[in-house]
């Protein structure tokens, strides 16, 4: 039976509406979904939210420009007819090497059998015929990078091959384990360093579509070195665009330079596909903590992502062993968990998030507060911003030993609102600012709900206006305590360096 659409009435939404957000100030790890076509609808869109989404991921190796910027228009239609913001990120392929179009879709690979493999232009340009054990991929850098006695994955890892010659333009291989290999499978070359350039052609014709589109992310696929962050910031900026970029850790190179590459990034995605494939899988789960613990205390948001609750892409329910990974996760100190084929060609796109919400509050409610956490320095700030870190911590410890219901901080560019979440209160997060991207950008902060604020005027008169937004939005309720930080002179956009205990009237 097909399941009934969700098409709430105004007076429906707005009751919705009103329940989600007094839940939602209780949500503190966020949660991103992938768009594709089970959820490409404003309707879809909305019950998403409903049942806890927090933004949303386009995933530009797959579909054309067309088909995102349709997404991207659903997603801000449900935007506004919701009344809040939603983070929106552009995850490029990357480098990514795949097996090019194969004459029957398929080969199959028979352990100790040999191949020959080439790239399909190197090949044309050679001259040379094909030999009958042929697999043509899409790597023209192929016979440089590799050498005898590497190991090239196939699909994930499910096939596996070993290099037995290289001599251009082809590298020999003997099958170790065989399988059904389809055209435009992955190839993963564990422990080469491949001479790729961090973004392909392709990549770049995304960022320019992203940047004209005014998404809030970009992801960088296959990060190996901080240099490749600087390199993608540098083309954003030429671009004009100010969006943020995200490292996808999947290679051991970035695994290895973990902490310069934070130090660079804007947030970090713990890609745990790819990942999984290129290290043993037994290492991921330790390396997943390393990367999460590493991302909190230089104060940066990580996503932790990849076969979350993939089962629920046919079934109703989560398994035990996926729900635990959910928590762990949320234990280790994530700030985004992510689903990715759940909600885009999944069954059960809206029970998903729905169980992944439960779980994430349900491990929330487990977390003992850190009170070094909330004392410690965040390593790598420029010095300018020191005097914002003390007063984020000082907002935190506030809200920890004293009876207030939340914090609001008053936000040019998030970074405060990043500094407080890090600290990981106990109590809500709004980030008041008069930008919406910045509200949107904050969407994927912990535990931060960000609003549009107006009338940004003297000190006194913006202080009471934000009590006053905060009323009527019904975040708080009169008599309660909030915790407010801005940057005074406000007429001079200075950093944050005030921070006041107030009554909401």
């Amino acid at each position: 039976m097909k399941k009934k659409q969700f098409a709430p009435n105004t007076q429906q939404l707005r009751s919705a509406l009103k329940s989600h957000r007094l839940e939602h100030l209780h949500q503190n790890t966020k949660i991103l979904c992938t768009m594709g076509p089970a959820i490409a609808s404003q309707n879809k869109i909305i019950e998403l939210v409903l049942a806890g989404a927090n933004g949303f991921r386009l995933n530009m190796s797959h579909g054309s420009h067309d088909i995102h910027l349709e997404n991207i228009n659903i997603i801000r239609s449900a935007e506004k007819k919701l009344g809040i913001f939603l983070p929106i990120v552009a995850d490029l392929q990357g480098p990514k090497i795949r097996v090019a179009d194969l004459k029957d879709q398929v080969i199959e690979l028979v352990t100790g059998d040999s191949y020959a493999i080439a790239d399909r232009q190197q090949l044309k340009k050679s001259g040379a015929a094909a030999p009958k054990n042929f697999i043509p991929i899409e790597y023209p850098e192929i016979t440089k990078d590799v050498k005898k006695g590497d190991i090239l994955l196939f699909d994930d890892g499910l096939m596996k091959v070993t290099v037995t010659c290289v001599k251009a333009p082809y590298v020999h291989v003997m099958v170790m384990n065989g399988g059904i290999l389809k055209s435009r499978k992955g190839i993963n070359l564990p422990n080469v360093k491949v001479s790729q350039p961090s973004m392909s052609d392709k990549d770049k014709k995304d960022v320019k579509f992203a940047v004209e589109q005014g998404v809030d992310y970009v992801a960088l696929s296959f990060v190996r070195k901080p240099e490749d962050i600087l390199h993608i910031k540098k083309h954003i900026a030429k671009l004009g665009g100010k969006q943020w970029v995200i490292a996808k850790i999947e290679k051991p190179e970035a695994v290895s330079n973990i902490e310069d590459i934070v130090k660079v990034s804007d947030v970090i995605m713990v890609a745990r596909g790819d990942l999984g494939v290129e290290i043993p899988a037994a290492e991921v789960p330790t390396v997943q903590k390393n990367i999460i613990a590493v991302c909190n205390r230089y104060a940066k948001p990580v996503i932790t992502a990849t076969q979350m609750l993939e089962s629920m892409i046919n079934n109703p329910r989560p398994t035990r062993a996926e729900a635990s990974d959910v928590a762990n996760a949320v234990l280790d100190g994530t700030d985004v968990v992510m689903l990715s084929a759940e909600t885009s060609v999944g069954t059960y796109p809206v029970e998903t998030v729905s169980y992944m919400r439960t779980i994430c509050s349900e491990a929330e409610s487990h977390c003992k507060q850190d009170d070094m956490r909330i004392r410690r320095r965040t390593m790598g700030l420029p010095r300018k911003e020191h005097n914002t870190d003390l007063i984020a911590t000082a907002a935190a410890t506030i809200a920890e030993n004293q009876d207030v219901a939340g914090i609001s901080t008053l936000s040019l560019s998030g970074e405060t609102a990043l500094l407080i979440s890090n600290r990981r209160p106990n109590t809500p997060i709004i980030a008041m600012t008069e930008y919406a991207e910045i509200a949107r950008r904050t969407g994927l902060f912990w535990g931060v709900t960000g609003v549009l604020i107006d009338k940004v005027g003297g000190t006194d008169f913006t202080v009471e206006h934000m009590k006053q937004f905060l009323k009527k939005e019904q975040f708080f309720k009169s008599g309660e305590s909030v915790v407010i930080t801005i940057g005074r002179p406000l007429v001079a956009r200075s950093r944050t360096n005030m921070l006041t205990i107030e009554q909401i009237p």
